[in-house]
């Protein structure tokens, strides 16, 4: 009964993070006109599932050193706390890390529950975010200073064409990455590998086509217009640095560092002011919700005793 309690908590969650996280894969070619908005979803739906089947293997690694007596009742509370968690962020429009969420409400649900953990890779896990984060943002800043001189310099036209389509597969390549690390994170909870993977393919398809219109306006249009090359270069930096962690077995939602890199792009922008507001809505949100899923996975667990 447990693990199948598992398994429910685990396809609903994943559903939400599909939804949730569709603005920082397919938000800038759906915003920017690249493709059309069921295309871009579709394009993102595809790259979850093949990063899920390609690579999701490798965050098992991550999964028994946060959880290292395997799927249990506190893995169930640290799914249920997240599922929370990511319905609140949902109700707010506002795109959630599923890396912080789950690795928070796990640890919190271990230390009420007494279980030993690798403090050592938590506090690495978190320096990893931080420097995630900052990385991307400076990578896009010095990027956008050199990017556009050398694409527009000559052939305008071809160079925006090259753009739009290298903006494609690099949204395809951020979902691949997602599905690889957080879902892959997620899909790690469960049992039967089989059958766990047909139910994660089933919530992916459900969430990006069910759950994901606010989150794309919120990062799509409301913090900064994203065009072509400062898109692209955003998504990149979201790509490598997700690509490396999850190489490392290591959790990092891209949701993070493309965040990161958008405002890394607009800080490149001398004349040109950023909504300030929706930063400030997801940033209090990460570090509120980080704080809210450790105490109450702690709680849950506690009371459960």
């Amino acid at each position: 009964m447990l693990l199948l309690l598992i398994d429910i908590f685990a396809f609903a969650l994943i559903a939400l993070v599909a939804g949730n996280n569709l603005s920082a894969c397919s938000g800038a070619i759906i915003s920017g006109r690249v493709v059309g908005r069921r295309i871009g979803i579709a394009i993102a739906a595809l790259g979850y599932i093949i990063g899920l089947f390609a690579q999701g293997y490798m965050l098992k690694s991550g999964f028994s050193l946060l959880a290292p007596l395997g799927p249990g009742l506190p893995v169930l509370i640290a799914l249920g706390t997240s599922i929370i968690i990511f319905a609140a962020a949902h109700l707010m429009r506002v795109p959630q890390s599923l890396s912080i969420t789950l690795t928070m409400a796990i640890l919190g649900s271990d230390i009420a529950y007494g279980e030993h953990f690798n403090a050592g890779y938590m506090a690495f896990v978190i320096e990893f975010w931080i420097a995630a984060a900052t990385i991307s943002l400076l990578a896009a800043f010095v990027s956008m200073e050199v990017m556009p001189n050398m694409l527009f310099r000559k052939r305008i036209w071809s160079s925006l064409a090259g753009i739009r389509a290298a903006l494609v597969a690099a949204s395809f390549f951020a979902a691949f990455t997602l599905g690889a690390n957080t879902i892959g994170l997620v899909a790690a909870t469960m049992g039967n590998v089989l059958y766990a993977d047909a139910l994660a393919v089933a919530a992916i398809i459900i969430g990006c086509f069910a759950l994901g219109a606010g989150e794309l306006k919120r990062v799509g249009q409301e913090i900064i217009p994203l065009r072509y090359a400062n898109a692209l270069v955003s998504q990149a930096s979201s790509i490598i640095l997700v690509e490396v962690a999850t190489l490392f077995g290591i959790p990092l939602s891209n949701t993070q560092t493309f965040t990161a890199g958008v405002y890394g792009v607009g800080l490149s922008y001398r004349n040109r002011l950023m909504r300030v507001k929706p930063a400030a809505t997801i940033l209090s949100t990460w570090i509120l919700t980080a704080a809210a899923s450790f105490l109450l996975g702690y709680a849950i667990a506690y009371f459960s005793l």
